[in-house]
């Protein structure tokens, strides 16, 4: 959390340095530009307890629409990492003797439905120093899981740890709540969180069985990492074989994000000539 007030100040620093930028006439606005920074949380086989992390992780941006009185859309893009790790897990569990990490950097691309909870004002400077929203849509991300091995980095996927080519680019269904706190006429400031549902359990390599053949001695060291850490639990350490359960196949990874945002109201003439307009934006009301 501490790290997450350190970025919301230096956001709000960025922000007043944009204010020549932002003196503009007070005519509505209904498109607006955000960009944030925040923490990702991943859940899935390499997060024993579901723990929540607090490093900044997200960095995203995002133009949004506002369409009518309570409903906008917003189209965002954002890169960030996830990781999970056996090794957080307690010595008696089946977790803790598997011994598997991962990290991953992924690119996300979504589009979202907000809709607010209060209606909209009428003219954006007049607007609610408080207004809270909810949102949900569609995502595209590129993922790529990797761990560490000898000192080196290696790529899961290419490594086929289970014996499964999957896909690099992943459909999420992003769920989200948050809320707008006017900071001035041209600014807000953001705070959402978003659970994010996948269509994949492979957000971590991990997901069924144990492979029984491989490419190279490389990827079986990758897929079986139990004689890194010896004998935890001697029950285990015995049930980990070629063609035994390595992940749980029935539930898809997931994540989470909590994240802070700079929202600038944009002028009117935006996407306009000196007089001719190139988009026009009908009323909101």
């Amino acid at each position: 959390m501490r790290k997450l007030l350190t970025a919301f100040f230096l956001l709000f620093y960025i922000s007043c340095y944009s204010q020549n930028f932002l003196s503009w006439q007070f005519s509505d606005r209904y498109f607006s530009f955000s960009v944030g920074t925040g923490a990702s949380t991943y859940l899935g086989e390499l997060n024993y307890n579901n723990t929540i992390n607090d490093d900044i992780s997200l960095i995203n941006f995002g133009i949004e629409a506002r369409l009518l009185n309570r409903i906008g859309a917003r189209l965002e893009g954002s890169y960030f990492s996830l990781s999970g790790a056996d090794r957080n897990a307690p010595d008696s569990t089946f977790q803790r003797q598997r011994n598997l990490s991962f990290q991953s950097r992924n690119i996300h691309f979504q589009l979202h439905t907000i809709y607010y909870l209060k209606p909209y004002q009428g003219d954006y400077y007049k607007r609610l120093f408080f207004d809270p929203y909810l949102f949900s849509g569609v995502g595209y991300m590129k993922f790529t899981p990797t761990a560490t091995l000898g000192g080196e980095e290696y790529k899961l996927r290419d490594a086929q740890t289970e014996g499964v080519e999957y896909k690099k680019w992943v459909t999420t269904i992003p769920v989200g709540i948050g809320a707008k706190f006017k900071a001035n006429e041209f600014l807000n400031f953001n705070l959402e969180i978003s659970y994010h549902f996948t269509f994949t359990d492979y957000l971590d390599d991990v997901s069924s069985t144990y492979a029984s053949e491989f490419a190279n001695t490389t990827a079986a060291l990758l897929s079986d990492r139990k004689e890194e850490v010896g004998v935890v639990n001697q029950e285990f350490y015995d049930q980990i074989l070629p063609g035994s359960p390595r992940g749980n196949p029935d539930n898809n990874d997931s994540f989470i994000q909590i994240g802070i945002r700079v929202e600038i109201f944009l002028p009117p003439d935006l996407f306009t000539g000196k007089n001719k307009a190139i988009i026009k934006k009908p009323s909101a009301y």
